[in-house]
């Protein structure tokens, strides 16, 4: 891992993370969140605010990004509830099968390599009855937007690292 993947692109995530229309995403979603929790993507732990500490017993911050885990351990180790980091990725989850009540996935499926193996594996760690609470971008409904996600897609791959970008997946 480089300079620019350890230091640089989590800044840039990050703020990128933090605008306000996707803070006010993040509040329609994360609340919601009950019981025994693992959020794909913890990255700079955006979502934390948001969860509602007396609907959660425990989260489970999963974060496979050498340069977000060390912001996602400092926020850790001072949180105001109980959490574990698991430095893996999505797709390789190593929760026991039917052992979280709720996954949230928030602005991340597009940094996952293969997304379809990472929900897989969140459903096999969701117990009966589980839920999925997610918020994702995707392909614009409108073509003036999508035009231009498709100018920016190629800046965006090389300054966000992103496996897919809103322009290239699914609607």
């Amino acid at each position: 891992m480089g300079f620019y993947e350890r230091y640089i692109l989590p800044q840039l995530i990050d703020m990128a993370c933090g605008v306000r229309p996707i803070a006010l995403q993040r509040a329609k979603v994360v609340p919601a969140a009950a019981g025994v929790v693992l959020e794909l993507g913890f990255g700079s732990g955006r979502n934390l605010p948001f969860y509602d500490r007396t609907r959660v017993e425990r989260l489970f911050a999963l974060e496979p990004s050498p340069g977000m885990l060390v912001r996602a351990r400092k926020l850790a180790a001072v949180a105001d509830l109980p959490m574990e980091i698991l430095p893996e990725t999505a797709e390789t989850l190593s929760l026991a099968p039917a052992s979280v009540d709720t996954v949230v996935v928030t602005y991340s499926l597009c940094t996952i390599p293969d997304p379809a193996a990472a929900l897989e594996a969140a459903r096999r760690a969701l117990k009966p009855g589980g839920r999925l609470l997610f918020c994702e971008h995707g392909r614009a409904p409108d073509e003036d937007v999508r035009r231009a996600q498709a100018r920016i897609e190629p800046i965006w791959k090389h300054i966000g690292g992103a496996a897919i970008s809103p322009a290239t997946s699914r609607p």
